[in-house]
């Protein structure tokens, strides 16, 4: 019996790691993880040892900067995780990581190789897209999808044989050497796989100077979510995805994968049972592929399951004939569609997304009709983007339909990523002062309706390219109060408690959100910096 021992950073929901654990547990191996860090969003100043600025959120409050995943563990956390796998005997520790996981992984494996001289494997979207950087620091990587290729490793350990022969494996030898072995077909019959382990005895988690055996920390969404993946793979290829980096490894094969809903179903009817009530992300990368599907899982859900979920869709797959079914699911509470840009320069030539504005915009119709609430990801700060660019973002956003809300990240150029390509070479055109005025008013729109005449004032102010921070503390009110609305309604769905006190104060916070939307009061805050503005140059030239 082979024991390997995955330890995860910063994300204790961990979906692909339970799998490889559930896989080698079902095939008579010990497998087992450790959460080292729980999720947590940290200004990107707090971290900087572990991080490299890659993977920025944008804060609609203040326009800072987040880092959503790493920070420096505790000295005396690293001394529970040797603790720990001294215990557990591993034959081979696995750290699965992305990207921005790396500097984490690197002082990891490094401490772990010093004290207790276990082999480490790294494996994930990082090894799989820069597997010529991780070797150098891990002794094997793992490509692509693992499932199969993590039996064979642990068969070659119950035989006392070498890695150097299996498919996904990279291994270097003590002279340097580093043997490459191809990477084996994706998996076909998602069926087959177990579902990813949720068992306390197979789970730890080190955080908060202490170590906790299966119980998550009480902060952590892992006791009020649940993941759930119903199909892999993507039909697109966007350039900043890891998904698009899957598509050339495996150029040729078929690449979106189903389950049946049976098993999908029976995955959810087990968690139903382990947790009692849970909020449900589906990870799909678009869910809304096949109407008959949707249709399928929004009846059989409410019938079996009936807990609230959220999915993700894509401008050219939001028909009006598959949201409908979500529509009518008292269970469907949002969804997420990715823009990420709507110019030609960086949304078509750069990312190579072939959607239309008047797709996009037709498909925020379909949601606004049928009520659907509904976030939006923009991506921003693009090497090469242009004013121009920034400004058919704007008036995208202008033509959609209230409510709806953004999420608005940084470009991250991930290694080897066909975006890198894209970008080389490009300067940054849009000063950073003013990308803050940008992303300030993508934010804005939401609330606001702003005239042309409003948004060439503010992008012509001076002051305002001196001081953003003015438009970002606006969004800061206005974040706060939508905030507390969908907590509200997030609580309303998993308590009857209170109900109608929970009510009275989400009526009274959509009242204080009409108040601050109106025009007048939008016209009066530009009239009042513009006025500050022009008093200080004229104090300046008394003085």
């Amino acid at each position: 019996m082979a024991r390997i021992a995955f330890i995860t950073l910063y994300d204790e929901f961990a979906h692909g790691t339970r799998l490889l654990v559930a896989n080698l547990k079902k095939h008579g191996h010990f497998a087992c993880m450790i959460c080292f860090k729980s999720y947590s969003q940290e200004p990107l100043s707090n971290v900087k040892e572990l991080y490299d600025g890659m993977h920025i959120q944008v804060l609609p409050g203040t326009g800072d900067n987040i880092n959503a995943y790493s920070y420096p563990p505790l000295q005396k956390e690293d001394q529970i995780l040797l603790d720990l796998l001294r215990r557990l005997k591993p034959d081979l520790v696995g750290i699965p990581l992305t990207c921005v996981q790396k500097m984490a992984a690197r002082r990891l494996t490094a401490l772990i190789r010093k004290e207790l001289g276990v082999p480490i494997m790294w494996g994930g979207a990082h090894p799989t897209t820069a597997p010529d950087e991780c070797i150098q620091y891990a002794d094997y990587v793992c490509r692509g999808e693992a499932e199969e290729a993590l039996l064979d490793v642990a068969r070659q350990i119950n035989a006392g044989e070498p890695f150097t022969d299996i498919k996904n494996i990279w291994t270097r030898l003590p002279s340097g050497e580093v043997i490459k072995n191809v990477e084996r077909p994706m998996t076909d019959d998602l069926d087959s796989l177990p579902f990813p382990d949720y068992s306390k005895e197979s789970i730890f988690f080190i955080d908060n100077g202490e170590l906790r055996c299966g119980v998550p920390f009480p902060e952590s969404a892992l006791n009020s979510n649940y993941l759930v993946m119903t199909t892999r793979g993507c039909p697109y290829a966007c350039t900043y995805c890891y998904q698009s980096y899957l598509k050339t490894l495996y150029k040729g094969k078929k690449f979106v994968r189903e389950r049946s809903l049976d098993n999908a179903l029976e995955e959810l009817r087990q968690a139903k049972k382990r947790m009692g009530h849970f909020y449900l992300e589906i990870l799909d990368n678009i869910f809304t592929l096949k109407e008959s599907r949707v249709e399928e899982f929004c009846r059989r859900y409410h019938e079996e399951i009936d807990e609230p979920f959220w999915c993700y869709t894509h401008p050219r797959c939001c028909k009006e004939n598959v949201i409908r079914h979500l529509a009518t699911s008292p269970n469907f509470e949002y969804m997420i569609m990715g823009v990420e840009s709507v110019s030609n320069h960086i949304g078509v030539d750069v990312f190579h997304r072939k959607q239309t504005p008047d797709e996009i915009v037709e498909a925020a119709k379909i949601l606004n009709k049928y009520k659907i609430n509904v976030n939006y990801d923009f991506i921003t700060n693009v090497p090469g983007e242009t004013e121009e660019d920034c400004r058919q973002n704007l008036d995208l956003l202008r033509r959609f339909p209230k409510p709806f809300r953004i999420r608005l990240s940084k470009l991250s150029l991930f290694p080897n990523y066909e975006v890198q390509k894209e970008t080389e070479g490009q300067k940054r055109v849009v000063t950073e002062k003013h990308y803050r005025i940008w992303n300030a008013l993508y934010f804005l729109i939401q609330e606001i309706d702003f005239t042309d005449e409003q948004l060439e004032a503010i992008l012509s102010s001076p002051f305002f390219e001196e001081h953003p921070e003015f438009l970002e503390n606006l969004n800061k009110v206005f974040d706060c109060q939508w905030k507390e609305i969908f907590e509200l309604r997030v609580q309303n769905k998993l308590k009857n408690a209170e109900l109608e006190v929970r009510r009275e104060r989400e009526n009274n916070l959509n009242g204080n959100l009409a108040r601050l939307m109106g025009q007048k009061g939008m016209k009066q805050f530009l009239w009042l910096h513009e006025s500050a503005y022009r008093a200080k140059k004229r104090l300046k030239g008394i003085f």
